[in-house]
C-alpha cells in the first residue's frame, strides 16, 4: 500500500518517499510519540512541514543531552531500534514488547514532564497545527 496522509511529524520515511508501508511504519510513529511523552519535543519538528519532512527523510534526530540525561539507555535504546530509517531494521510490535525497557521497569524510573515543557509542545503544535 502506498498512502501521503497524516501528521507529518509522524510519518515514517517511506510515508514521506511513497513507498510501500506496513506494521513497521506504524511501529515508526510509536517511536516518535515515546520520543514524544519522554522529552516533551518531537524528533524531527522542523519549523515546517517541509522542514519536518526533510528531517524525517534524512532520519535526522538525537538525544539532546538536557532533555534526555535523566532518561534511561534502555528507554533511548527502545526509541532508537524504533526510529530506525530502514523499515527491515524497525522493532517489531513483538519485538517492542519483549524489549527490556517494558519488561524490566526500574524502581524510580517516573519523571513528570515540567508543565513549562508541555505547554511549550502545545504551542507549537497549536501554532504550526497538525498537519
Amino acid at each position: 500500500v502506498k498512502v501521503l496522509h497524516g501528521t507529518p511529524e509522524f510519518m515514517a520515511p517511506e510515508v514521506v518517499a511513497f513507498e510501500p508501508v506496513g506494521f513497521s511504519t506504524d511501529m515508526w510513529s510509536v517511536g516518535v510519540i515515546c520520543y514524544i511523552l519522554l522529552s516533551g519535543e518531537s524528533p524531527f519538528q522542523g519549523d515546517n512541514d517541509m522542514e519536518t519532512l526533510s528531517n524525517i527523510t534524512a532520519a535526522r534526530w538525537d538525544f539532546e543531552e538536557e532533555t534526555f540525561s535523566e532518561i534511561s539507555q534502555q528507554a533511548k535504546d527502545f526509541i532508537s531500534q524504533l526510529l530506525q530509517k530502514d523499515p527491515c531494521r524497525r522493532l517489531s510490535s513483538t519485538g517492542a514488547l519483549l524489549h527490556p525497557w517494558l519488561q524490566q521497569p526500574q524502581p524510580n524510573s517516573t519523571k513528570a514532564l515540567s508543565k513549562e515543557r508541555i505547554k511549550q509542545f502545545l504551542t507549537r503544535w497549536k501554532w504550526q497545527g497538525p498537519g
